[in-house]
């Protein structure tokens, strides 16, 4: 379920969904989750190892808890030009998530509310220091092996996708758009769609490819209008303009067994002009441990 994979850089989406693609909805019970992820292109690599793990209570209802740890990689050619945009790794924010889901025939809807607390270093762009909160909705129906969908949400910071985990993060309202089809072919999906980011009121901006100089308080310096600003600026803040975004999206999704997902995705930002290219490995621990334990 897309709704699901709004929050996978915080909670792993095997662990957070646990969803039957039927009409049953959720697993009811324990599930348990991996995934390997992140994205790479010209202002930074950022990937992502996150744990998480959660309770079904039924099949349209679900809570789950995980937690990512980061490695950020920043281009020489950056770093030659400013020795504080740098590498790192470290913890990230804490996440959970309560989800919703009702499959149905004609449309199916599922929801998600995501709460993050701001256990990341600020310094290193691991977290902008506040509480999070998102909302997203999923709506979609199946013609045959044609599912298009509709995606919507809001919430106080800009997300990370399946297609674009960003060289920074945010921190002001925004509500975020994103409509296109998947086509499923058995193991294989593929899918495109377009999104939109509208923001509203301040927003603040922190690099994750820019480190906060560890004896100095980070802090934005004056109001910004640079788009690119988090490649040589810890912090930014600044009118909505600054981190309003639009784009397109393509993904190739594998199910090798029930167990293992990949999946190879690409996204341009036009206001950045970015080309981002993304990757992504899911195991559903809890399912390897069931059948552990059915096998003895």
């Amino acid at each position: 379920m897309g709704a699901a994979q709004g929050s996978q850089a915080q909670t792993p989406n095997a662990a957070a969904s646990g969803v039957a693609k039927s009409e049953g909805g959720f697993y009811p019970g324990w599930s348990l989750g991996t995934r390997f992820e992140g994205s790479t292109s010209g202002d930074g690599s950022v990937y992502d190892w996150a744990f998480g793990g959660g309770y079904n209570f039924s099949h349209h209802f679900g809570v789950s808890l995980g937690i990512p740890y980061y490695f950020v990689g920043t281009p020489s050619t950056i770093q030659a030009k400013n020795q504080q945009a740098v590498s790192g790794s470290g913890l990230g924010n804490v996440g959970a998530d309560l989800k919703w889901l009702f499959p149905n025939r004609t449309v199916t809807y599922a929801s998600t509310i995501h709460l993050g607390a701001p256990t990341g270093d600020t310094k290193k762009g691991f977290s902008t220091g506040h509480a999070t909160w998102n909302w997203s909705n999923h709506i979609e129906h199946a013609w045959g092996n044609f599912t298009p969908f509709i995606d919507g949400g809001v919430g106080n910071t800009v997300q990370d996708t399946r297609y674009f985990h960003r060289p920074f993060m945010t921190f002001g309202y925004n509500a975020q758009f994103e409509a296109g089809t998947e086509v499923d072919a058995g193991p294989f999906s593929v899918s495109g769609s377009a999104y939109d980011v509208a923001p509203w009121g301040t927003q603040t901006v922190v690099s994750r490819v820019f480190r906060c100089n560890a004896n100095a308080k980070c802090g934005a310096t004056g109001k910004s209008t640079n788009r690119k600003g988090y490649l040589n600026s810890s912090v930014q803040s600044g009118a909505a303009s600054l981190d309003r975004d639009n784009g397109f999206n393509a993904s190739v999704e594998v199910k090798p067994t029930k167990v293992v997902d990949l999946e190879f995705d690409y996204s341009r930002s036009v206001p950045l002009r970015l080309n981002t290219f993304s990757f992504g490995i899911g195991v559903d621990l809890g399912a390897v441990l069931r059948r552990s334990s059915l096998g003895k």
